[in-house]
């Protein structure tokens, strides 16, 4: 591919799948055929509309028709998710979870694109904070979506904000229900997860999203933890 002055905002994931069409079909029979001997889901990156969910779902359906009469064996129940990445998939979960089983958030790239900053760019990667009020209210918004299917879908969380204990609170009590977070982060917030109350938790949180700037929010979440459960 020739190269691509945003390349962040250009061809990829998603959008490769929908104009390579079977490519995707290669991949979906793939994961459609491991899923016979195995729990698996299927997740569509860097979703920013329900259209390309429809689209995506249509393409799903055409390699899973394809195994069948091919008499080969998959999960018929395989779940189906989105990676929430882009800010316009946040604002729209009311809509996507109708689509699907399941969002992950992707807490690195919904920074990156909500506030647009490059982190890797020096001179503005301190701008690049998840806890800036505006990234944990399109988290709510995706937590919310979830938990409104009364318990059939889920929302989960990756990145750094999945691995800060200062967020697991926060995130808890959001209701994000699966953290995915690095192998020396784990230890640090499972103790937190099993020490809390979620009823706690949701007041942590309502009082977060309530707060005006990312300082005030790290401040706070950072006393709301118990003092044995505090980042060193």
């Amino acid at each position: 591919n020739p190269p691509e002055a945003n390349p962040f905002l250009g061809y990829r994931a998603i959008r490769i799948c929908l104009q390579q069409p079977d490519l995707f079909m290669t991949q979906l029979r793939a994961i459609l055929r491991a899923s016979a001997f195995g729990k698996a889901r299927i997740m569509y990156p860097m979703i920013a509309s329900l259209e390309e969910v429809q689209a995506a779902n249509k393409i799903l359906q055409q390699a899973k028709q394809s195994l069948r009469q091919e008499g080969i064996a998959f999960d018929e129940a395989v779940p189906v998710g989105i990676m929430v990445e882009i800010p316009s998939a946040a604002v729209m979960a009311d809509q996507l979870i109708n689509v699907v089983d399941f969002f992950s958030i992707g807490s690195n790239d919904l920074t990156q694109y909500t506030l647009a900053v490059d982190r890797l760019n020096e001179k503005v990667s301190e701008l690049y904070n998840p806890f800036q009020p505006g990234v944990l209210r399109l988290i709510r918004l995706v937590a919310e979506a979830a938990e409104r299917s009364g318990g059939a879908k889920f929302a989960g969380i990756c990145g750094e904000l999945a691995a800060d204990p200062r967020a697991t609170l926060l995130l808890l009590g959001l209701g994000v229900t699966e953290l995915s977070v690095n192998p020396p982060a784990l230890l640090p917030i499972k103790k937190i997860i099993t020490s809390v109350s979620l009823s706690y938790a949701k007041e942590v949180a309502v009082a977060a999203l309530q707060l005006p700037t990312a300082a005030a929010i790290e401040s706070y979440l950072e006393q709301a933890l118990p003092p044995n459960l505090r980042p060193l």
